[in-house]
Protein backbone atom coordinates (compact mmCIF):
# COMPACT_ATOMS: atom_id res chain seq x y z
CA UNK A 1 0.00 0.00 0.00
CA UNK A 2 1.16 3.55 -0.71
CA UNK A 3 0.95 6.49 1.70
CA UNK A 4 -2.48 7.56 0.47
CA UNK A 5 -3.85 4.05 0.95
CA UNK A 6 -2.34 3.82 4.44
CA UNK A 7 -4.07 7.09 5.34
CA UNK A 8 -7.38 5.81 3.97
CA UNK A 9 -6.99 2.55 5.89
CA UNK A 10 -6.17 4.48 9.08
CA UNK A 11 -9.27 6.65 8.63
CA UNK A 12 -11.42 3.53 8.26
CA UNK A 13 -9.84 1.93 11.31
CA UNK A 14 -10.74 5.02 13.36
CA UNK A 15 -14.44 4.66 12.51
CA UNK A 16 -16.63 4.21 15.59
CA UNK A 17 -19.44 1.64 15.42
CA UNK A 18 -22.44 3.50 16.80
CA UNK A 19 -24.88 0.61 17.16
CA UNK A 20 -28.02 1.19 19.31
CA UNK A 21 -26.85 -0.39 22.61
CA UNK A 22 -23.59 1.58 22.36
CA UNK A 23 -25.46 4.85 21.82
CA UNK A 24 -27.88 4.05 24.67
CA UNK A 25 -24.98 3.36 27.06
CA UNK A 26 -23.18 6.57 26.06
CA UNK A 27 -26.34 8.62 26.59
CA UNK A 28 -26.94 6.96 29.97
CA UNK A 29 -23.41 7.83 31.14
CA UNK A 30 -23.85 11.38 29.87
CA UNK A 31 -27.09 11.68 31.86
CA UNK A 32 -25.33 10.58 35.05
CA UNK A 33 -22.83 13.41 34.66
CA UNK A 34 -25.38 16.06 33.74
CA UNK A 35 -27.68 14.98 36.56
CA UNK A 36 -24.85 15.37 39.03
CA UNK A 37 -23.86 18.77 37.65
CA UNK A 38 -27.38 20.16 37.83
CA UNK A 39 -28.75 18.51 40.98
CA UNK A 40 -25.83 17.00 42.88
CA UNK A 41 -27.63 13.66 42.75
CA UNK A 42 -25.27 10.67 42.54
CA UNK A 43 -26.24 7.51 40.66
CA UNK A 44 -24.07 4.61 39.51
CA UNK A 45 -24.24 2.34 36.48
CA UNK A 46 -22.94 -1.08 35.47
CA UNK A 47 -22.24 -1.58 31.74
CA UNK A 48 -21.44 -5.11 30.61
CA UNK A 49 -20.59 -6.56 27.22
CA UNK A 50 -18.41 -9.16 25.58
CA UNK A 51 -14.90 -8.27 24.49
CA UNK A 52 -14.92 -5.88 21.55
CA UNK A 53 -18.39 -4.39 22.04
CA UNK A 54 -16.99 -0.90 22.61
CA UNK A 55 -16.79 -0.46 26.38
CA UNK A 56 -13.35 1.14 26.27
CA UNK A 57 -14.41 3.22 23.26
CA UNK A 58 -17.29 4.54 25.37
CA UNK A 59 -14.78 5.74 27.93
CA UNK A 60 -12.56 7.34 25.30
CA UNK A 61 -15.50 9.25 23.82
CA UNK A 62 -16.39 10.59 27.26
CA UNK A 63 -12.77 11.67 27.74
CA UNK A 64 -12.82 13.40 24.36
CA UNK A 65 -16.02 15.24 25.25
CA UNK A 66 -14.80 16.19 28.73
CA UNK A 67 -11.00 16.43 28.41
CA UNK A 68 -8.46 17.16 31.08
CA UNK A 69 -7.79 20.89 31.46
CA UNK A 70 -4.34 22.06 32.49
CA UNK A 71 -4.25 25.35 34.38
CA UNK A 72 -1.43 27.15 36.12
CA UNK A 73 -2.81 26.49 39.59
CA UNK A 74 -4.16 22.94 39.06
CA UNK A 75 -5.31 20.31 36.58
CA UNK A 76 -9.07 19.83 36.16
CA UNK A 77 -10.17 16.25 35.36
CA UNK A 78 -13.97 16.17 34.86
CA UNK A 79 -13.97 12.48 33.91
CA UNK A 80 -11.54 10.10 35.57
CA UNK A 81 -10.90 6.94 33.55
CA UNK A 82 -9.27 4.03 35.38
CA UNK A 83 -8.54 0.65 33.77
CA UNK A 84 -8.50 -2.00 36.48
CA UNK A 85 -5.25 -4.01 36.41
CA UNK A 86 -5.41 -7.80 35.85
CA UNK A 87 -6.32 -9.74 39.01
CA UNK A 88 -6.97 -6.38 40.65
CA UNK A 89 -5.97 -5.88 44.26
CA UNK A 90 -6.98 -2.92 46.40
CA UNK A 91 -3.45 -1.54 46.24
CA UNK A 92 -3.25 -2.04 42.47
CA UNK A 93 -6.59 -0.30 41.89
CA UNK A 94 -5.54 2.63 44.07
CA UNK A 95 -2.25 2.92 42.18
CA UNK A 96 -4.09 3.05 38.86
CA UNK A 97 -6.25 5.85 40.19
CA UNK A 98 -3.21 7.80 41.34
CA UNK A 99 -1.49 7.22 38.01
CA UNK A 100 -4.45 8.62 36.08
CA UNK A 101 -4.65 11.56 38.47
CA UNK A 102 -1.04 12.46 37.78
CA UNK A 103 0.40 11.53 41.16
CA UNK A 104 4.23 11.54 40.84
CA UNK A 105 4.67 8.46 43.05
CA UNK A 106 1.58 6.23 42.65
CA UNK A 107 3.25 3.21 44.25
CA UNK A 108 4.35 5.06 47.38
CA UNK A 109 2.69 4.37 50.73
CA UNK A 110 0.34 1.82 52.23
CA UNK A 111 -2.91 0.83 50.60
CA UNK A 112 -4.92 3.05 52.94
CA UNK A 113 -2.63 6.03 52.34
CA UNK A 114 -2.81 5.51 48.55
CA UNK A 115 -6.59 5.47 48.75
CA UNK A 116 -6.73 8.59 50.91
CA UNK A 117 -4.35 10.35 48.54
CA UNK A 118 -6.40 9.34 45.51
CA UNK A 119 -9.57 10.74 47.10
CA UNK A 120 -7.84 13.98 48.01
CA UNK A 121 -6.35 14.49 44.54
CA UNK A 122 -9.63 13.56 42.83
CA UNK A 123 -11.42 16.24 44.84
CA UNK A 124 -8.70 18.76 44.11
CA UNK A 125 -8.89 18.01 40.38
CA UNK A 126 -12.66 18.46 40.28
CA UNK A 127 -13.49 14.90 39.25
CA UNK A 128 -17.21 14.63 38.49
CA UNK A 129 -17.49 11.15 37.01
CA UNK A 130 -15.58 7.89 37.59
CA UNK A 131 -15.18 5.30 34.84
CA UNK A 132 -13.74 1.95 35.94
CA UNK A 133 -13.03 -0.16 32.86
CA UNK A 134 -12.15 -3.89 32.95
CA UNK A 135 -14.07 -4.19 36.22
CA UNK A 136 -14.18 -7.96 35.65
CA UNK A 137 -10.52 -7.99 36.75
CA UNK A 138 -11.85 -7.49 40.28
CA UNK A 139 -14.10 -10.51 39.89
CA UNK A 140 -11.17 -12.50 38.46
CA UNK A 141 -9.15 -11.94 41.62
CA UNK A 142 -8.92 -15.11 43.72
CA UNK A 143 -11.75 -16.40 45.89
CA UNK A 144 -15.02 -14.79 46.94
CA UNK A 145 -13.56 -13.23 50.14
CA UNK A 146 -10.84 -11.49 48.12
CA UNK A 147 -13.38 -10.28 45.59
CA UNK A 148 -15.52 -9.02 48.46
CA UNK A 149 -12.70 -6.93 49.92
CA UNK A 150 -11.84 -5.29 46.60
CA UNK A 151 -15.54 -4.68 45.96
CA UNK A 152 -15.86 -3.24 49.46
CA UNK A 153 -12.96 -0.87 48.74
CA UNK A 154 -14.72 0.31 45.60
CA UNK A 155 -17.96 0.81 47.54
CA UNK A 156 -16.19 2.83 50.23
CA UNK A 157 -14.36 4.89 47.60
CA UNK A 158 -17.55 5.89 45.79
CA UNK A 159 -19.29 6.63 49.09
CA UNK A 160 -16.43 8.88 50.17
CA UNK A 161 -16.15 10.76 46.87
CA UNK A 162 -19.89 11.03 46.26
CA UNK A 163 -19.46 11.18 42.48
CA UNK A 164 -21.35 9.10 39.90
CA UNK A 165 -19.46 5.93 39.02
CA UNK A 166 -19.66 3.59 36.02
CA UNK A 167 -18.29 0.05 36.11
CA UNK A 168 -17.59 -1.48 32.70
CA UNK A 169 -16.61 -5.08 32.12
CA UNK A 170 -17.36 -8.53 30.76
CA UNK A 171 -20.70 -10.08 31.79
CA UNK A 172 -19.01 -12.13 34.51
CA UNK A 173 -18.48 -8.93 36.51
CA UNK A 174 -22.07 -9.43 37.64
CA UNK A 175 -20.71 -12.19 39.90
CA UNK A 176 -18.83 -9.50 41.83
CA UNK A 177 -22.12 -7.82 42.70
CA UNK A 178 -23.54 -11.12 43.88
CA UNK A 179 -20.58 -11.56 46.22
CA UNK A 180 -20.83 -8.06 47.69
CA UNK A 181 -24.42 -7.10 48.54
CA UNK A 182 -23.53 -3.53 49.54
CA UNK A 183 -21.85 -2.94 46.20
CA UNK A 184 -24.84 -4.49 44.43
CA UNK A 185 -27.19 -1.98 46.04
CA UNK A 186 -25.09 0.86 44.61
CA UNK A 187 -25.20 -0.53 41.07
CA UNK A 188 -28.82 -1.48 40.58
CA UNK A 189 -28.86 0.28 37.20
CA UNK A 190 -27.38 -2.06 34.60
CA UNK A 191 -27.03 -2.07 30.81
CA UNK A 192 -25.79 -4.79 28.48
CA UNK A 193 -24.09 -3.98 25.17
CA UNK A 194 -24.79 -6.55 22.46
CA UNK A 195 -26.81 -7.00 19.31
CA UNK A 196 -30.04 -9.00 19.44
CA UNK A 197 -31.76 -7.15 22.29
CA UNK A 198 -34.45 -5.46 20.19
CA UNK A 199 -37.63 -7.55 20.36
CA UNK A 200 -39.05 -6.22 17.10
CA UNK A 201 -35.85 -6.46 15.00
CA UNK A 202 -34.16 -9.73 14.02
CA UNK A 203 -30.48 -9.92 14.89
CA UNK A 204 -29.72 -10.61 11.20
CA UNK A 205 -31.32 -7.27 10.33
CA UNK A 206 -29.23 -5.53 12.99
CA UNK A 207 -26.12 -7.20 11.62
CA UNK A 208 -26.68 -6.05 8.06
CA UNK A 209 -27.52 -2.52 9.21
CA UNK A 210 -24.30 -2.35 11.19
CA UNK A 211 -22.35 -3.95 8.35
CA UNK A 212 -23.71 -1.38 5.88
CA UNK A 213 -22.98 1.55 8.17
CA UNK A 214 -19.36 0.45 8.33
CA UNK A 215 -19.14 -0.57 4.66
CA UNK A 216 -20.16 2.96 3.64
CA UNK A 217 -16.95 4.22 5.25
CA UNK A 218 -14.80 1.99 3.06
CA UNK A 219 -12.66 3.81 0.50
CA UNK A 220 -13.38 0.87 -1.84
CA UNK A 221 -17.14 0.27 -2.36
CA UNK A 222 -18.73 -3.06 -1.41
CA UNK A 223 -21.04 -4.83 -3.86
CA UNK A 224 -23.00 -7.94 -2.73
CA UNK A 225 -23.51 -8.98 -6.34
CA UNK A 226 -26.36 -11.48 -6.79
CA UNK A 227 -26.63 -12.18 -3.06
CA UNK A 228 -29.74 -10.77 -1.35
CA UNK A 229 -29.11 -8.45 1.59
CA UNK A 230 -31.15 -10.68 3.90
CA UNK A 231 -28.94 -13.66 3.07
CA UNK A 232 -25.83 -11.55 3.55
CA UNK A 233 -27.20 -10.48 6.94
CA UNK A 234 -27.37 -14.13 8.02
CA UNK A 235 -23.85 -14.76 6.78
CA UNK A 236 -22.49 -11.67 8.53
CA UNK A 237 -24.17 -12.78 11.74
CA UNK A 238 -22.44 -16.17 11.66
CA UNK A 239 -19.17 -14.66 10.45
CA UNK A 240 -19.02 -12.27 13.41
CA UNK A 241 -21.21 -14.15 15.90
CA UNK A 242 -22.96 -10.81 16.30
CA UNK A 243 -19.89 -9.47 18.09
CA UNK A 244 -19.33 -5.88 17.10
CA UNK A 245 -15.51 -5.98 17.11
CA UNK A 246 -15.45 -8.65 14.40
CA UNK A 247 -17.37 -6.44 11.94
CA UNK A 248 -14.40 -4.13 11.72
CA UNK A 249 -11.90 -7.02 11.76
CA UNK A 250 -13.68 -8.60 8.79
CA UNK A 251 -14.02 -5.44 6.71
CA UNK A 252 -10.56 -4.13 7.61
CA UNK A 253 -8.97 -7.34 6.31
CA UNK A 254 -11.07 -7.20 3.14
CA UNK A 255 -10.02 -3.58 2.64
CA UNK A 256 -6.35 -4.37 3.22
CA UNK A 257 -6.45 -7.14 0.63
CA UNK A 258 -8.40 -4.99 -1.78
CA UNK A 259 -5.84 -2.20 -1.58
CA UNK A 260 -2.94 -4.59 -2.03
CA UNK A 261 -4.58 -6.06 -5.14
CA UNK A 262 -5.71 -2.70 -6.48
CA UNK A 263 -9.40 -3.70 -6.55
CA UNK A 264 -12.10 -1.25 -7.58
CA UNK A 265 -14.83 -3.03 -5.64
CA UNK A 266 -15.09 -5.50 -2.74
CA UNK A 267 -17.35 -8.56 -3.03
CA UNK A 268 -18.62 -11.43 -0.92
CA UNK A 269 -15.66 -13.46 -2.19
CA UNK A 270 -13.35 -10.93 -0.55
CA UNK A 271 -15.25 -11.39 2.73
CA UNK A 272 -14.68 -15.14 2.43
CA UNK A 273 -10.94 -14.63 2.12
CA UNK A 274 -10.95 -12.04 4.91
CA UNK A 275 -12.77 -14.40 7.31
CA UNK A 276 -10.11 -17.09 6.85
CA UNK A 277 -7.26 -14.58 7.06
CA UNK A 278 -8.34 -12.52 10.08
CA UNK A 279 -10.90 -14.48 12.11
CA UNK A 280 -10.38 -18.23 11.64
CA UNK A 281 -7.66 -19.80 9.44
CA UNK A 282 -9.53 -23.13 9.48
CA UNK A 283 -12.66 -21.40 8.19
CA UNK A 284 -12.61 -22.87 4.70
CA UNK A 285 -15.40 -24.20 2.49
CA UNK A 286 -18.46 -25.26 4.50
CA UNK A 287 -16.89 -23.73 7.62
CA UNK A 288 -16.70 -20.26 6.09
CA UNK A 289 -19.93 -18.20 6.42
CA UNK A 290 -19.25 -16.44 3.11
CA UNK A 291 -18.79 -19.67 1.15
CA UNK A 292 -21.75 -20.97 -0.84
CA UNK A 293 -21.48 -24.37 0.95
CA UNK A 294 -21.76 -22.89 4.48
CA UNK A 295 -24.16 -24.80 6.79
CA UNK A 296 -25.68 -21.68 8.44
CA UNK A 297 -24.90 -22.46 12.07
CA UNK A 298 -23.01 -20.79 14.90
CA UNK A 299 -19.29 -21.56 14.84
CA UNK A 300 -19.20 -22.24 18.56
CA UNK A 301 -18.07 -25.83 18.79
CA UNK A 302 -14.74 -26.89 20.28
CA UNK A 303 -11.86 -25.35 18.36
CA UNK A 304 -14.09 -22.95 16.43
CA UNK A 305 -13.67 -19.16 16.68
CA UNK A 306 -16.72 -18.51 18.85
CA UNK A 307 -16.39 -21.56 21.06
CA UNK A 308 -18.67 -21.46 24.09
CA UNK A 309 -16.74 -20.54 27.21
CA UNK A 310 -13.99 -18.85 25.21
CA UNK A 311 -15.96 -15.83 24.05
CA UNK A 312 -19.24 -16.12 25.90
CA UNK A 313 -22.54 -18.02 25.87
CA UNK A 314 -25.09 -18.30 23.14
CA UNK A 315 -27.37 -15.63 21.73
CA UNK A 316 -30.79 -15.74 20.23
Amino acid sequence: MNLREFEAFSAFDAECLLFPPFVAAFEAIERLLQQYRHTGMVENLLVTGESGTGKTTLCRLMLQKYPKQIHRERDVIPVLFVAMPPAATIGGAAEQMLLRLGDPAPTKGTTSSKTARAIQIARGCGVELLLFDEANHIQDRGSSPTQYYVGDWLKSLTDELQKPCVLLGLPRVESLLRVNEQLRRRFTRQMHMELGQAKDVAIERECIQLFNSLAHALPIPFDPGDMAWDELGHRVRFGTDGRVAFFKVLLAQALRTGMEKGLDVLTVADLEVAFSAAIWPQGIGALNPFNIQFEFRRLDRAGEPFERGALGVGRR
